[in-house]
Order: structure tokens, then C-alpha cells, then sequence
């Protein structure tokens, strides 16, 4: 799993926060000089917004295209495979940060929010003009860069946090709006953890009861929660976890089907194939014969 290329929050120094704006021609005007290349899938390890002022276009969000154009908003959560469309006429901006830059002061109705903004389960990670109806991203975008480049730090890392915090609030209400089913908030906080979970331990464990076990939950409860939160089962939801697991490794990297299905924890490769086969209908070799067209 180590094959996919990670793209980290790089910090010039400890005390550095761990937050940053810019726009996309400056990107753009280092693309040679970039690895892994922009239109490479590669997986972050930090959250990213994608806001269009110029341009349209598909941006790849784990292997899936996503039509933007001026005003769309992009969710990219951490851990998922993104990859650029390079496209000289696109412009707007880039806002990265991390966990730990939200981590100061977040109270629990600031982790659910974010929980659910990006949890890809809940809602597309995509928001069009005509769904943002009359917010005005622009302005809060705006002020945000403004502060990032604000000579002054003083206060300058609450200014920003508070910035990006109304811009995620405003973004899930509409996606709430756009979504009128309520979710039970302990539920979407329970759901989190087990995700979480699931991405630490997939190569170990698919069974849906251990995963129950390790957040002191019972497995009709895990239940319960996954199809409030997904519409499926958490056997279901686990299995199309290592299902894209196995994509984003055969489309970004070389390694072997025998090597993956050893170090996704299959015990026979023959095993693995089936599985695939079973939940894509079609061979892993097939899946990247596809890619490669």
C-alpha cells in the first residue's frame, strides 16, 4: 500500500502552521518541477478545497470525474487519490490543512461538521454554483488569502481557522439542504471512528464483527449505523473499501497482483482475484488494462 504516491503537508519549520492558500496558475507555473506530476493519482495525506474562479474542466477524485466550472467548490478529503486535469486556462485556489490544524479548540459539533463535509459516504464532493445559490464563497476565499499573506501574525492562526470553520459550516449546509435526510450525530461520530478503524487495520481484518469489537460496539448496532449513514451494510460498506483500496494500488503503481493480495492481507492471489472479480466484474489485469487505454 506503500506504492501510491503520498503527497505530505511540508512544513519549513516546527512552529509553522499547518494551513496554506494559493492559487492554482502559481501550481500550475511549477508543474515541471512537481513530484509525483499533478495528473499522476496520488493520495494526500492533508485535506484540500478546490475553489474554480476561471475555467472548466474534470478534475479525477478516486478515479471518479468530477465536472467543475467557474464557482465550483471542491471537497478532497485525506487519504483519497486525486489527480488534475491540466488545464493552462483554469484558475482559483487552493486551500490545504491538516488535522492538526483543526484540532486546537474544536469542540463536537466542529468534529461532526467535519465528519460529515468530508465523508465522501454522505455527500458528493462537489458543490455547484446553482447549488450554492446566493452564498458568496468568493468573499470568505478571499478574506482568507488576504490573512494568510497578512504581514502581521499576530492572532493569525485563530483568524484563519475561524475563516476556514465558516466556510466548511456554510458549505455542509447547503449539502445538508441538498441531503434533507437527518443522521443521528452520535451515529455519524461512531461511523467516523469505525472508518477510521477500517483504514488502519483492512489488511489484517474484513470482518465486519471484529471491527465491532474494537469500538466496544455490537455488531447489530454497527449495523444499525452503517445503513443509517451509507444505505449499506458494514460487511458492504468494508468491502467496497478494499475494493478501492485495490484500485487506487493497480492504477498508481506496478506491483504485482500476487505482491498486492499478499500485502492487502489475502492469503492465496487466487482469493483476491475472486474477490475483485466479484465485487467489479472484472479481473484486477482487466481493471488496468482499462486505465491504460
Amino acid at each position: 500500500m506503500n506504492e501510491i504516491p503520498k503527497v505530505e503537508f511540508l512544513k519549513n519549520n516546527k512552529d509553522e502552521i499547518e494551513f496554506e492558500i494559493f492559487t492554482i496558475k502559481s501550481l500550475f507555473s511549477r508543474i515541471n518541477k512537481l513530484n509525483p506530476s499533478l495528473d499522476r493519482p496520488h493520495r494526500l495525506e492533508f485535506y484540500l478545497i478546490l475553489f474554480i474562479t476561471k475555467g472548466t474542466g474534470v478534475h479525477f477524485i478516486d478515479f471518479q470525474p468530477c465536472k467543475y466550472y467557474e464557482g465550483s467548490i471542491l471537497f478532497i478529503s485525506k487519504g483519497q487519490v486525486h489527480a488534475f486535469e491540466i488545464n493552462p486556462e483554469m484558475d482559483g485556489f487552493l486551500i490545504l490543512f491538516t488535522d492538526s490544524f483543526l484540532s486546537k479548540n474544536l469542540i463536537h459539533s466542529d468534529v461532526l461538521s467535519l465528519y460529515r463535509l468530508y465523508n465522501y459516504h454522505f455527500y458528493s464532493p462537489i458543490l455547484h454554483p446553482e447549488e450554492k445559490g446566493k452564498n458568496n464563497f468568493s468573499n470568505i476565499i478571499g478574506s482568507l488569502y488576504e490573512e494568510y499573506n497578512y504581514t502581521d501574525d499576530f492572532a493569525k492562526e485563530e483568524i484563519l481557522r475561524l475563516l476556514l470553520k465558516l466556510l466548511l459550516l456554510k458549505a455542509e449546509r447547503i449539502k445538508h439542504n441538498l441531503n434533507k435526510q437527518e443522521k443521528n450525530s452520535d451515529w455519524v461520530i461512531k461511523f467516523g471512528i469505525f472508518r477510521d478503524q477500517l483504514v488502519m487495520h483492512c489488511t489484517e481484518t474484513r470482518d465486519a464483527k471484529e471491527y465491532a469489537r474494537m469500538i466496544n460496539i455490537s455488531y447489530k448496532h454497527l449495523n444499525e449505523i452503517c445503513k443509517a449513514v451509507t444505505g449499506n451494510t458494514a460487511k458492504k460498506f468494508i468491502d467496497n473499501y478494499v475494493v478501492l483500496e485495490i484500485k487506487r494500488n493497480l492504477a498508481t503503481s506496478d506491483i504485482s497482483v500476487k505482491e498486492l493480495s499478499y500485502e492487502l492481507g489475502f492469503d492465496e492471489p487466487t482469493n483476491f482475484v475472486k474477490y475483485f472479480k466479484k465485487h467489479t466484474l472484472q479481473t484486477p489485469s482487466q481493471f488496468k488494462q482499462i486505465l491504460t487505454k
